[in-house]
């Protein structure tokens, strides 16, 4: 029997505890929000960065400035904590959207380019071990800006498969039609499948519903049970299964406190879901038992993020 069996105890994980996507921001609780998914039980964070929408970057350097805060804070918090952190690192696509009336489409999409070629670079030096977020405007543009947006994410893409970057998308929730489209631009741009994961994605994690791209769940109230009855535990068992990661989407802005989710969130989620799937189908639950709860937790917390981004050093 595998070595992380034991850390499911039948009420408590006492294994890592991965936020597949969370934000930290000087002008918020920053540090202090990392203590507190510490002290949840909290192991590891995808640090991703966040651009400062109040005041949008009007050239390369500017881009250049918030990514190193971004990795300062991520430099703080290992210092800090015990926690592991990885840093992802990219133009938001709504910073683009608002961009396009104040500097015009040209200017806003050679930018924008432009700083997904810095963040790239990074991710060559090892800075982040990732892009993100991109994707596309998550509320209604008209048509000219959707179309616009597409060609755009198609180019990100193809920089980003030249160096074999993971990427995080920003996208709109329309259900599996939305991760149908990612995979049409993924094959479109040469782009791997398997590094592009959906952030925020809906609980469903069927391979049907994804079209079998990685994803990190919001993971809200509800989520727990959606998981449990849409995994592919066939896949799962096999080792077959695209990767499922939890998170936040912590946005640490002081105007929204606790908003999206709160830091401590992934590891109660976490317990939520083993004794879950622990539960007797009588009881309403999956029937799962020890050592298939344990693998599956691991798989979320360990496997699936290392699979990903690389072993934590």
């Amino acid at each position: 029997m595998q070595d992380f069996i034991h850390l499911w105890d039948g009420n408590k994980w006492n294994g890592p505890i991965t936020d597949g996507h969370m934000h930290l921001d000087r002008n918020g609780r920053c540090l202090d929000a990392a203590i507190d998914f510490e002290r949840s039980g909290g192991t590891r964070i995808i640090l991703v960065h966040k651009p400062d929408f109040s005041s949008l970057p009007e050239d390369i350097e500017d881009v250049s400035a918030a990514y190193s805060d971004t990795l300062s804070i991520a430099k703080e918090v290992r210092e800090s904590t015990k926690i592991q952190v990885q840093v992802i690192l990219g133009p938001h696509p709504v910073v683009w959207s608002h961009q396009l009336e104040s500097i015009g489409e040209e200017r806003a999409t050679e930018l924008h380019l432009n700083s997904i070629d810095l963040a790239l670079r990074h991710f060559v030096s090892g800075d982040c071990v990732g892009i993100g977020e991109i994707g596309r405007p998550h509320f209604p543009v008209s048509r000219e800006i959707w179309n616009s947006a597409n060609v755009m994410l198609e180019e990100i893409l193809r920089r980003c498969a030249s160096k074999n970057a993971p990427i995080q998308f920003h996208v709109e929730d329309r259900g599996a039609l939305t991760c149908q489209e990612l995979s049409q631009i993924c094959t479109a741009a040469h782009y791997p499948h398997s590094l592009a994961l959906r952030h925020y994605a809906p609980a469903d994690v069927s391979p049907n519903f994804t079209s079998k791209l990685p994803v990190t769940v919001s993971m809200g109230r509800g989520s727990i049970e959606k998981i449990a009855s849409t995994i592919n535990v066939d896949l799962l068992f096999k080792g077959e299964h695209p990767p499922v990661m939890m998170e936040t989407d912590y946005l640490d802005d002081p105007k929204r406190p606790g908003a999206v989710l709160g830091p401590r969130t992934i590891a109660k989620r976490t317990n939520e879901l083993g004794k879950y799937l622990q539960k007797s189908l009588e009881e309403g639950g999956m029937g799962w038992n020890q050592q298939k709860i344990a693998n599956f937790l691991w798989k979320i917390h360990r496997v699936w993020p290392d699979m990903l981004y690389g072993e934590c050093t």
